[in-house]
């Protein structure tokens, strides 16, 4: 058996999920999210499925590809793993689960263990002594941004920076985002970086020199009033619609029909729609609001039958999330925002459960940072908020398959926001 199919049925066997021929999309989104996490190497879904065939692709794997699966396999990089199996076939384990040179048992006086236990303890501690210390100052580098559109997706951000006291010990990136995962290797010695956001969103960019970092500012990516888009693996560019496609009657709707018209099935495997209106909102802050919208999601076939959907309300660095779904699936839900929530394991939130082919009415109001959860008039969950009060920015819903928004209405005090 060739190398390149070992390593497969190795990932295969480490992800735990059965054979990839059987894998749907979520299978290799699961793969990918599992790949970052064990590698911090982030492999697109559409790479992960050229390299199990799934795609048809001539070209062969790229080595930073096959070093990614091969770490996440548990071995040092492709070429251990390809050296890993004899002349029979037969497979061994990772190499760096075996000793390299042969240990010889001999007994130490006690206080020879002694010392030797004290000293490795002792370049424990050092090594995460060192590690955690600041080996820079902030102050001697720069670090700002501006974007390419003032509202409106895909945005390009323009990244200004000076670096170049980083040491040649050290990698420079620079994070997007708050998950510091998701780094891009930059030139320490250039002035610039372009990237691509294609999705709205308050984000927090850092400059960093190896796990250090060393300049942050926030970031704001607005939409032009309305957006809906059916989400792609982390890379990728999503399907955008227009405007026209998805304003019906007083209703912001992606319909059954538009995904269809696009030739995206809704089976086996449902696509994720998101609808977004992220604004320049000023005075709408989170210890004092009232926010109202109805939501309905309309597709209850095959994997949709819990027809799950989720609101968010973003504000700067923080977010509330509200979870509904069908009656009878109200057993896998949660809410909270702004350092407060629960999950249905530990509340009574049978409250979020509604028949989501019809309109569904939502409030939160909080008042005095007392925060109450209401879903068809009903109140579901309550307390008290712990995190410092920020503006709001706007809001976010996502659906599995078809969705729709309307009524959606901002208040804090004299100001009110009609997302339009």
């Amino acid at each position: 058996m060739q190398a390149a199919e070992r390593l497969k049925d190795t990932v295969e066997e480490r992800l735990a999920r059965g054979s990839a021929e059987d894998w749907t999309n979520y299978d290799f989104e699961k793969l990918s999210e599992e790949i970052l996490n064990v590698t911090s190497v982030s492999l697109s879904v559409s790479t992960l499925k050229r390299f199990f065939g799934k795609v048809k692709y001539s070209s062969s794997p790229s080595i930073s590809t096959l070093n990614a699966l091969a770490v996440f396999a548990g071995f040092a990089d492709w070429r251990q793993f390809e050296n890993s199996t004899g002349k029979t076939g037969q497979k061994v384990e990772p190499l760096e689960h075996k000793p390299t040179v042969p240990i010889r048992k001999r007994i130490l006086p006690l206080r020879g263990y002694l010392f030797s236990g004290i000293s490795v303890v002792l370049v424990v501690f050092a090594l995460i002594y060192w590690k955690s210390m600041p080996r820079y100052d902030p102050a001697d580098f720069t670090f700002s941004s501006k974007t390419v559109l003032s509202s409106g997706l895909p945005n390009s951000v323009i990244f200004d920076y000076e670096a170049s006291g980083i040491k040649d010990s050290d990698s420079a990136f620079i994070s997007q985002t708050w998950d510091v995962r998701r780094k891009y290797a930059i030139d320490k010695n250039a002035r610039h970086h372009s990237s691509i956001y294609y999705y709205p969103g308050y984000f927090r960019a850092k400059l960093m020199a190896g796990e250090q970092v060393l300049k942050e500012h926030d970031i704001q990516i607005m939409t032009d009033g309305w957006l809906g888009l059916v989400t792609a693996p982390w890379g990728e560019r999503p399907l955008y619609f227009e405007k026209a496609e998805i304003a019906k009657a007083g209703a912001i709707e992606v319909s059954e029909d538009l995904l269809q018209r696009y030739n995206l099935s809704l089976h086996p495997d449902l696509p994720e729609v998101r609808l977004y209106n992220q604004a320049n909102l000023q005075g709408f802050y989170t210890d004092n609001f009232e926010f109202e919208t109805e939501v309905r999601s309309g597709f209850s076939e095959g994997k949709a039958a819990c027809q799950r959907v989720d609101i968010y309300l973003q504000a700067k660095n923080d977010i509330l999330i509200m979870a509904l779904s069908r009656p009878e699936c109200v057993g896998d839900l949660f809410l909270g925002g702004f350092g407060v929530g629960t999950n249905s394991r530990e509340e009574d939130l049978s409250g979020l459960g509604s028949e989501l082919n019809d309109w569904v009415k939502v409030k939160v109001t909080c008042v005095d940072r007392e925060i109450r959860f209401y879903a068809n008039g009903k109140l579901v969950y309550q307390n008290h908020i712990a995190n410092p009060a920020i503006e709001i920015v706007g809001v976010q819903y996502r659906f599995e398959g078809p969705g729709g928004v309307r009524n959606t209405r901002l208040v804090s005090g004299e100001k009110v926001w009609a997302a339009e």
